[in-house]
């Protein structure tokens, strides 16, 4: 009898390991395929190092970003002062921490809502095909004729500079990317078998769209977000140095560049310091990104 008992929690424990063995292949080759490049771990650590020094900016700064010491202006490196200090004598290090979080919020603020403008409605082109399709393709195509930063900054001067101005002007120069890749995607799934028998069983388009489609497209737009990241950071920089950015006297890479080169003979840390950092975060989104299309590829599968 115990024999038999064990025997069936034996065979239950491998019909289990069978259900989940796809699953968890799947997931390790897709770490595999990640981390086994060396580039895309570099561009994690370095995301992740902004983020945590973002995050603990306060404690990391050795000093207030926008406490002035004039007669200790244009101060080079120093112990006291490890990056020197500007033209109103304020802690570049500390700045350049705290540009952080700037670059940071207004980053993921304007992918994200892109997204949720750009993703649903390359969701409502591809499925419903005709007028619809035109209509939104061919506002998208206006869009992405023009380049992102030339749109994000006639509408950052429209609204006058500031947070919200940039991240909604970033919001309008990014949506059409999104819009557009989400569509094409959508209509590659959308003849698949399973979509056509939803279709047959009933199923309302919206439930189709979110359950059906949407998850198996959603790997090639996470990776556009994520190189999307770096684009909207190197674009608020860019903003922030023609002086339509965030309003001062707000620590950002972008006007903290601009504000030191007039001083490049002088002090040239004070724009190669904010040069760096706005490098070195494109760089790691950049190569995230390249890492997740290659992990996520399915022509991969199996491969690694």
């Amino acid at each position: 009898m115990s024999t038999n008992s064990e025997l069936e929690k034996q065979a239950d424990r491998n019909s289990a390991w069978d259900e989940e063995t796809p699953r968890s292949r799947e997931f390790k080759r897709i770490i595999s395929v990640f981390f086994g490049r060396p580039l895309p771990v570099v561009g994690l650590v370095i995301i992740v190092l902004i983020i945590l020094t973002a995050i603990f900016a306060p404690l990391l700064a050795p000093y207030d970003p926008l406490k002035m010491d004039v007669p200790n202006r244009l101060k080079g490196p120093t112990a006291q002062n490890w990056l020197g200090t500007d033209e109103m004598g304020r802690d570049t290090l500390s700045r350049v921490i705290y540009g952080s979080r700037v670059s940071l919020l207004i980053g993921f603020a304007s992918v994200c809502f892109s997204a949720m403008i750009g993703i649903p409605m390359g969701l409502l082109a591809a499925y419903s095909g005709g007028i619809v399709h035109n209509i939104i393709m061919r506002f998208t195509d206006g869009l992405m004729s023009f380049p992102m930063i030339l749109i994000a900054l006639l509408i950052a001067t429209i609204l006058g500079g500031g947070t919200l101005a940039v991240i909604i002007a970033l919001i309008v120069g990014q949506f059409a990317p999104s819009c557009r890749m989400t569509c094409a995607m959508a209509m590659s799934v959308k003849e698949n078998d399973y979509v056509l028998a939803a279709r047959t069983m009933g199923m309302r388009k919206v439930s189709i769209m979110l359950n059906e489609i949407l998850p198996n497209c959603f790997a090639p737009i996470l990776v556009t977000m994520t190189i999307g990241l770096g684009a909207a950071i190197l674009a608020e920089a860019s903003l922030s140095f023609l002086g339509v950015g965030v309003n001062p006297p707000t620590a950002v890479w972008g006007r903290m560049v601009n504000e030191g080169y007039k001083f490049l003979l002088i002090s040239p840390i004070l724009s190669i310091a904010p040069g760096l950092a706005i490098m070195l975060v494109v760089f790691g989104f950049n190569m995230m990104g390249d890492g997740l299309r290659d992990a996520l590829d399915p022509r991969l599968r199996g491969v690694i």
